[in-house]
């Protein structure tokens, strides 16, 4: 008996050893794309370095004492926040709606417009940001051409000239690209309500917005919390939409926290700053990335 018991326990261990060595090559890639970059930008934000110094010295907390005295630093965080919660805002409102709507029993050919309705998240961000900044271009875009047409304007508007329209801008061709995400995740919580709930609201004689406001949106609570944290984590930290856009511009006008990241390591070759802006920005990231799964948590993890 105990020899068998001894077997077992070597081919167990024998399984486990075989099952680490088939995680090993998972984790040394997460460690070259992922630990490796972190740990050398926290190295660097605590340097001087920059490409025109023949010598690299650690000058300590200077960078970020640097940094969280510059006024672009909190105008670049007022704006990451400003897209962040603007565009999150109405993908939820847009994405409620559309799962509400193709997720109706009675509505035609819902699996084409489910189908369609995803192609926007399909597209590369860098294709959309191309997309949009033709369409609102003073010279060429379709949208001051119609306008003209039509008559709604005199003459072909820069839109992308004026700081306030070009935030705008910028949040439309996010909310476009980034509600089907919103839409897919509501409509696979509303699938999840079972429809004994609705029948035994219509039973007692409760109206359509009722059973949403009582029914829909409690339960489908913890998906929109869930899905509204993951999502802010990912716009606030949006780099390639706004850059290819807008560049930051005009002026600062659109430069967000990971702009201004860029701008100042790679623009004006202050490295060990840039190092700083992005370890200051994961740091935030972070704190939402905890929410997110505090909120997975409470949520009694859905998606497993």
């Amino acid at each position: 008996m105990e020899r068998r018991t001894g077997t077992l326990d070597r081919k167990i261990d024998r399984m486990s050893l075989q099952g680490m060595l088939l995680y090993l090559p998972a984790v040394i890639v997460i460690c070259l794309i992922i630990v490796y970059p972190l740990l050398y930008a926290l190295f660097m934000s605590f340097t001087n370095y920059r490409p025109t110094l023949r010598e690299t010295s650690m000058v300590g907390f200077s960078n970020y004492i640097k940094i969280l005295s510059d006024s672009s630093f909190w105008g670049a965080m007022l704006r990451s926040l400003v897209f962040t919660f603007s565009s999150l805002g109405l993908q939820i409102v847009f994405g409620l709606a559309l799962a509400q709507l193709f997720n109706h029993p009675d509505l035609k050919f819902r699996n084409l417009f489910r189908g369609l309705a995803i192609m926007p998240w399909l597209i590369p961000t860098v294709s959309v940001a191309l997309i949009f900044k033709w369409m609102f271009n003073d010279l060429y875009g379709i949208l001051n051409y119609l306008m003209v047409d039509i008559g709604i304007l005199d003459s072909p508007k820069a839109w992308m000239s004026n700081g306030t329209t070009a935030m705008v801008i910028l949040i439309i061709a996010n909310v476009w690209r980034g509600t089907p995400l919103m839409f897919t995740m509501f409509l696979a919580g509303l699938q999840g309500i079972p429809r004994d709930y609705y029948e035994a609201a219509t039973v007692d004689g409760a109206s359509a917005w009722k059973q949403y406001i009582k029914i829909t949106l409690p339960l489908l609570t913890p998906v929109i919390m869930v899905s509204g944290v993951l999502r802010f984590i990912w716009t606030f930290n949006f780099y390639d939409l706004p850059w290819v856009m807008t560049g930051g511009g005009p002026g600062e006008a659109t430069q967000t926290t990971p702009v201004y990241a860029y701008r100042t390591a790679f623009s004006a070759y202050r490295l060990g700053e840039g190092s700083a802006i992005s370890i200051i920005l994961f740091i935030v990231l972070l704190g939402f990335a905890a929410l997110y799964f505090a909120a997975r948590k409470r949520q009694g993890s859905i998606y497993n």
